[in-house]
């Protein structure tokens, strides 16, 4: 059985990075059998709070440049 991503027990729906499950790029889940486990239409992915495209998982700096920010959602309860 698949384990939720960001939702359901043990998830907090924060992202490691600081933000919501839904401020990140949603993807739509075409696999029942995952649907089925877990009940989550979508799987977040890079995170979407600084933009999105080209911006995605990316934020801004000070000076202007955009660096690394978050290109994957991970439950800030995850257990590493």
């Amino acid at each position: 059985m698949n384990e939720p991503r960001y939702s359901g027990p043990n998830r907090s729906g924060i992202c490691v990075c600081g933000h919501p499950w839904d401020e990140h790029h949603l993807g739509i889940v075409m696999n029942n059998e995952y649907y089925d486990a877990t009940h989550e239409a979508y799987v977040p992915e890079e995170c979407e709070h600084y933009g999105f495209n080209e911006m995605g998982g990316r934020m801004p700096m000070p000076d202007g440049r955009w660096v690394d920010h978050c290109q994957s959602y991970r439950d800030s309860l995850e257990v590493k």
